[in-house]
């Protein structure tokens, strides 16, 4: 089992610290992913990730952010958003307490992989590591998980809500997934930005989940996993 942050005693994390311990930081996301996905789809899969990877380096796992920037889907039902600035500063003060109560190492991963929210991310992080010297690694799962050999040969485009995330959610949240799916395409808006990009997402999401199952979540899960432990022991070595 993991060890949370939030379940130790005051004594218990300062005994911790002490062993200069790698933080796993999960952010996720509450968004809408179509009408078979839960609106936590962007969180379940970080902290199942961030768990195991927990478990396997003897880290600490920090409480999980539930929200994220949302461009794209912002308008749809459900979708529950923060901006960019608030996001990096959310970010930078969790780092930099962190930092503060002796941990020098952490890793942040995040299940929400838009381009403004990881930008958030990623510049709260530089400034931690430039204000704290701390050792961070900053990434969402799916920089990783889009350079499984399915992505490059589905047959249908796959995406936000599609095959692949369907499937991670079923692997980790089985009983949150619907029966009931259909495809979903996205219509390209070339370089306009819109006040209603929601119109471009018509099925809510992108990809084929229809032939989303657990055991390819499991498959995809663990070949992230494995990549995973690569980069962190390759860049955290003492």
């Amino acid at each position: 089992m993991p060890t949370k942050i939030q379940e130790m005693t005051t004594t218990e994390f300062a005994a911790a610290v002490k062993r200069n311990p790698i933080v796993f930081l999960p952010l996720g996301a509450t968004e809408g992913h179509g009408a078979h996905l839960p609106l936590g789809t962007d969180l379940y899969q970080p902290e199942a990730l961030c768990a195991r990877l927990s478990d396997e380096f003897d880290g600490l796992l920090a409480p999980s952010i539930p929200y994220g920037q949302h461009s794209s889907t912002r308008n749809f039902p459900g979708t529950i958003g923060i901006e960019s600035e608030t996001l990096k500063a959310l970010v930078m003060d969790v780092l930099l307490s962190l930092h503060r109560n002796g941990i020098k190492k952490a890793v942040v991963v995040s299940g929400h992989a838009g381009s403004i929210h990881m930008a958030a991310v990623k510049d709260a992080a530089e400034e931690a590591v430039r204000t704290t010297g701390m050792r961070l690694m900053v990434l969402t799962d799916y920089d990783i998980a889009y350079k499984h050999p399915l992505k490059k040969n589905a047959e249908y485009p796959d995406g936000h809500g599609g095959l692949i995330e369907t499937s991670r959610v079923l692997a980790v949240r089985p009983d949150l997934v619907k029966m009931k799916r259909k495809k979903g395409k996205f219509i390209d808006p070339g370089h306009m930005i819109v006040p209603d990009p929601e119109k471009f997402y018509p099925q809510g999401m992108v990809g084929d989940p229809t032939k989303a199952t657990a055991e390819l979540g499991k498959e995809i899960d663990a070949f992230i996993f494995d990549r995973m432990c690569e980069l962190i022991s390759k860049n955290f070595r003492e």
